[in-house]
Order: structure tokens, then C-alpha cells, then sequence
């Protein structure tokens, strides 16, 4: 019952379909496409600060670039408590950045930071592609400085609250900050990932000039969000001719485990865990557990029950097994999601 509980309250959430952005001035209206994607929201990140002890303290931040001859200056405030949160979440081991940009969790203060964006932008009369390069303008403006700098890691991706605190980040962060921003605004947006670098592709019409990456039959212009001045449609020349992986804004779980193990009066006990640090509920999640006694045979093996796994949790599988004696063996450990391995682990081989 706990894990339906929690599957409850994960997906009780309202579902918003983007549409255009109303009130704007949408003079090139076949310019920039918009997201086709549903978002589930939750608003309530108290309910997932339940490690350390809360605080009514706020950090203030200031912001200042320039677009259109103006100097723009804004100061929004962020409770220290969700800033903490994503700061002490585990970094998932993933390549798909795209979950820094689905966690829903962010989402009150990227709804904030658009209102603004549509607020000025109707103020001032922007077009639809102004509007773009202001909140483009906005992000480049921010300091660029590489992971082990900021945060002492080689490789540290931020979600977009830690870069707005941090008023800095590398080009996954700004990637993710600009990414989560144009996604709120309804744009089609991807991540486009190159071997050492990340930049945003904003979907848009063939006659649109500019460098682009095709996915799914769509265009996706290129975005530099390291640096002032590179507008939309212009890939910096060491990154012409690379190989760049698209990666889709889709909530999805990131299943990672550990696991440890026992002799027991009946046998001998496994105990799996299972983390969910995606974006979305793992559904269909088995655990399969065996004595290998090699050349793809085995002494003993048991699969779990199917469950669901919601983000953010874990959750415990303990499976029993024949111990086999006198025999050289090793535990295999495999995660499989929806019928497709994801991840696999194994002990080295002993004498039993």
C-alpha cells in the first residue's frame, strides 16, 4: 500500500497543455514552433524537504544584461530551502541531461521568471523573435565558469535553480536554464550535445536562416548560451562538421541500485536497492537475481514481482535463492524497466 501511496501522490498532478503564448505580438508568427508536450506540475516542494531542518530565509539575486539599447535589471528571491534541495540532490547517472529540465520541481520559479519575460516583452512590444533573443540575452549574460571551478567536480550538470543562484554555470547549466525557460514559454526546445559541448535547439520554420539540427522532421535552430552577442541560428565554427545527439525534453525515470546479501537458514538472501533519479515514474520494474555458474548457464535464479518506482524514491526488493555447494559462483544483479535491461551488476566469482 506505501507504494501505491506514493505512486498516488506522484501522479496527482495537473495536467497543462501549452499552447501560444496569448497577448503577444505575433507578427512572424511562422517563425518559432510551438512544444507539443504535456507537463505534470507540482508546486508543493515542501513535501520533498523532509531532510535537515527548514528555514524562512530567502536568497536575493540581481540580474542585469542588455537587449534592445536597454539595460534590463531584475531581482527575484528564492526560498534557501528549495535552492538546498537541488544543490544535496545526487547527480544521476545519466548522459541525458534532458531530466535537469523535466523535474517539475523548479517549476513555480520558472513560471515566475516567463511571467516577467511575457509582462515586458507585451510592455514593449516585442515580436516574437525578440522575445526569444531577450530571454536568449538573459542567459548570456550570465558568468561562465566550468564545473571543477564552481563546484569542485569534473563534471557537475546544474538544475536551473542552482544556476540562478549561482548567477553562473558551464554550458550544460545555461543550456538547461535556457531549455527549461523557452519549454515554459511553449517553444519546441531540445538539448543538442555535442562530445565536449551543449547548446539548445528552439524549433522553427524551413525558411528560417541559420545553422539547425533536424529531429523527427522538425527543425531545431542552434542557440549558443555561452557568452553575448551569438544569436539564434549561430553555431560557433569548431563545432561545424561535429556529431551531436538531440536529446528530447521527456520526463523519464533514471533507474540506479546497489545491493548487498546474506546466508540464511534457508538459503541466502539478496537484498536489491532501487533509486528512481529521473523525472517520471518507472513502470514495470523487475529484479533479476542468480548464482552464475557460467558459459550462460546458472544454479539458481529468481525475477521479483513487477513494480512502479515514483522519481525521487526508492524502494527495496528482497529476493531468496538455493545456495549451491562446492561450486565456483558469482551474483548477477539485472534491472529491467518495461522489458529492456538498464542496468546490471555482479560480484566476483568465490568458492563455495
Amino acid at each position: 500500500m506505501k507504494i501505491w501511496s506514493l505512486i498516488i501522490i506522484t501522479m496527482a498532478f495537473c495536467f497543462v497543455l501549452f499552447v501560444y503564448l496569448s497577448g503577444l505580438n505575433f507578427d512572424i508568427t511562422s517563425v518559432f514552433s510551438e512544444s507539443n508536450y504535456t507537463t505534470e506540475k507540482n508546486t508543493d516542494l515542501e513535501t520533498k524537504l523532509t531532510v535537515g531542518e527548514q528555514t524562512d530565509n530567502y536568497i536575493q539575486r540581481t540580474y542585469q544584461w542588455n537587449y534592445a539599447a536597454r539595460q534590463w535589471t531584475w531581482t527575484i528571491n528564492i526560498h534557501e530551502d528549495h535552492y538546498n534541495y537541488f544543490k544535496n540532490l545526487k547527480r544521476p547517472m545519466t548522459d541525458d541531461y534532458s531530466i535537469y529540465v523535466t523535474n517539475e520541481f523548479d517549476d513555480a520559479y520558472i513560471e515566475s521568471l516567463v511571467s516577467k519575460f511575457k509582462s515586458d516583452t507585451k510592455k514593449y512590444g516585442f515580436t516574437e523573435r525578440e522575445t526569444v533573443d531577450f530571454i536568449v540575452a538573459f542567459v548570456q549574460s550570465l558568468k561562465y565558469v566550468l564545473d571543477d571551478v564552481s563546484t569542485g567536480y569534473d563534471e557537475y550538470p546544474k538544475y536551473p535553480l542552482e544556476t540562478l543562484v549561482d548567477q553562473q554555470g558551464d554550458c550544460e547549466d545555461t543550456s538547461i536554464l535556457l531549455a527549461s525557460l523557452l519549454r515554459e514559454m511553449g517553444y519546441g526546445v531540445v538539448l543538442i550535445m555535442f562530445p565536449d559541448h551543449m547548446g539548445v535547439g528552439v524549433k522553427g520554420s524551413p525558411d528560417m536562416p541559420g545553422h539547425y539540427f533536424e529531429y523527427e522532421g522538425s527543425r531545431y535552430y542552434y542557440v549558443e548560451t555561452t557568452g553575448s552577442g551569438w544569436g539564434i541560428g549561430n553555431l560557433p565554427d569548431e563545432y561545424r562538421g561535429q556529431k551531436a545527439k538531440i536529446l528530447p525534453l521527456i520526463s523519464r525515470p533514471v533507474i540506479t541500485h546497489s545491493w548487498k546479501s546474506q546466508g540464511t537458514p534457508q538459503g541466502y538472501k539478496v537484498t536489491v536497492t532501487l533509486n528512481n533519479e529521473g523525472t517520471a515514474v518507472a513502470n514495470n520494474t523487475k529484479v533479476y537475481v542468480a548464482f552464475d555458474a557460467g558459459n550462460g548457464m546458472v544454479y539458481d535464479q529468481a525475477y521479483s514481482e513487477p513494480i512502479s518506482i515514483p522519481p525521487q524514491t526508492k524502494q527495496d526488493i528482497t529476493i531468496n535463492l538455493k545456495y549451491p555447494k562446492s561450486v565456483k559462483t558469482r551474483i548477477i544483479v539485472k534491472i529491467v524497466v518495461d522489458d529492456k535491461l538498464v542496468q546490471q551488476s555482479q560480484s566476483d566469482w568465490w568458492q563455495t
